[in-house]
């Protein structure tokens, strides 16, 4: 069921992402021609930062779910299995930490935020802060799956994932 529940958000945050950068993309050609031609669209920016937002942090947690974030390992690469993977342990502790420290400071922000609105959507802000907390505790179950995954490797002492890793 818990595959099943990971395809489902791996299919959503993929459309939701692809989706948002369609919006986005759109959005500022059609605001920078519409500009050329004189015909203001203030409702551009607004909503360009929305969306931006939005795509950032659901795109954040895409790629962390499919282990495409950016990272300098040629060092760690260097050390046996078992090293390599107390190192993930650890440094996914340390964002799972940071996620929650992010979670508890977005919501903060959110109510804080609840009485600003945009000029032009006529909504509230904390709609765009909202993306904060939402991203970041979609990380942070990210990184419990992965902290969970590499001390199931530690226990069985089995450490295949990286050697497929190396290959690669």
């Amino acid at each position: 069921m818990f595959r099943a529940f990971e395809r489902f958000m791996s299919l959503f945050e993929t459309i939701f992402v692809s989706a948002g950068l369609m919006l986005l993309i759109i959005t500022v050609f059609l605001a920078a021609v519409l500009r050329f031609f004189g015909v203001d669209m203030s409702v551009s920016t607004d909503l360009a930062q929305l969306t931006f937002a939005w795509v950032t942090f659901i795109g954040a947690d895409l790629a962390m779910r499919q282990d495409k974030h950016m990272g300098v390992d040629m060092l760690i690469n260097k050390f046996p299995y078992s090293i390599q993977n107390l190192v993930r342990l650890i440094c996914y502790c340390m964002i799972l930490g940071f996620m929650v420290l992010v979670v508890y400071y977005g919501i903060n922000l959110c109510i804080i935020n609840s009485a600003r609105k945009y000029q032009t959507l006529y909504i509230s802000y904390s709609w765009a802060t909202a993306s904060c907390p939402v991203g970041c505790g979609l990380m942070a179950v990210t990184a419990v799956k992965r902290i969970i995954e590499c001390i199931v490797c530690m226990i069985k002492g089995d450490y295949s994932r990286y050697m497929k890793e190396a290959i690669a």
